[in-house]
């Protein structure tokens, strides 16, 4: 495979469940985003898809991959209606490309294992929902590294690494999607939302839009060493770091998606700042 026909690499924001369901400007980009993949073709036309979330951090530093052919759902999240919890979302794995992964971060020196009983996420499946409601190919979803105890720089060089490494089956058919959100503060959302209800507009916390400007930064730089300088250095120099994501796990798919990047020319698919969080959307070597 050519470099022209290597598989793009995107990093989407993904909200709570209720995306799946409500109408907003990220779901018709969502909807968008889906009828943009079916139309590739040729080459370019993916034969799977793997997944990373922010809702999944494996154990001990440990990547962990899910090898099951059925991908039963996780409804990983608390005090949502109780449709959300009905949902159903139709999409098979695929052993072969998880173990695919597992071999290529073993020959890399990453620990990784295999994980069978983890359902799904909704990191994945409720974007996803969106995106391809009725999916034709498998989908395999595999972990971050649990490294909260790490130096924050640490923490953002391995997942670039770990991007790097899966960086090669972009050229073996595999659409590689990072799900994260791109400012991601939860436990502010409720002060930001009693404060828009005062106003009657909505109100953005002042972290956002700064914080979010770095990650074009990162995306959109020139080369990928000034994209790997910005997204280790400058982020975890950043003064709006633990404002935007009092935990890393939301914004650590966007360093795996930089790392399968490499220099791939950047591009900001989608924006949308909501209360406390940012819904900005990357692709990375998507044609013109």
């Amino acid at each position: 495979m050519t470099a022209a026909d290597r598989l793009p690499v995107y990093f989407i924001s993904h909200a709570g469940p209720n995306q799946a369901v409500e109408k907003s400007t990220t779901a018709d980009f969502f909807d968008a985003l889906g009828k943009k993949w079916e139309s590739f073709s040729g080459p370019n036309k993916p034969t799977s898809i793997l997944v990373l979330s922010g809702h999944w951090e494996g154990e001990r530093g440990v990547v962990k991959v899910r090898t099951s052919e059925k991908n039963e759902l996780y409804y990983d999240f608390y005090g949502f209606p109780d449709e959300l919890y009905k949902m159903k979302y139709p999409s098979v794995g695929s052993p072969k490309l998880a173990n695919r992964v597992l071999e290529i971060l073993g020959k890399a020196g990453i620990p990784a294992e295999a994980e069978t009983k983890r359902g799904v996420d909704h990191g994945v499946w409720v974007p996803f929902l969106r995106i391809l409601p009725t999916p034709k190919i498998p989908i395999v979803q595999m972990s971050l590294a649990d490294m909260r105890h790490r130096p924050d720089e640490e923490t953002f060089e391995y997942h670039i690494r770990l991007g790097k490494v899966l960086g090669q089956l972009r050229d073996e058919g595999v659409l590689i999607v990072a799900s994260g959100t791109a400012v991601h503060n939860l436990r502010d959302i409720g002060a930001y939302m009693r404060s828009s209800q005062g106003v009657g507009k909505m109100q953005v916390a002042p972290y956002v839009a700064p914080f979010d400007g770095l990650l074009d930064q990162v995306a959109l730089a020139k080369t990928e060493e000034e994209r790997e300088r910005l997204a280790v250095k400058d982020m975890a120099g950043s003064k709006y770091l633990r404002s935007a994501h009092p935990s890393l796990d939301h914004l650590l798919p966007f360093h795996v998606a930089i790392g399968a990047a490499g220099g791939d020319e950047g591009k900001v698919l989608h924006k949308m700042f909501m209360l406390s969080m940012s819904m900005s959307a990357y692709s990375f070597g998507e044609a013109a």
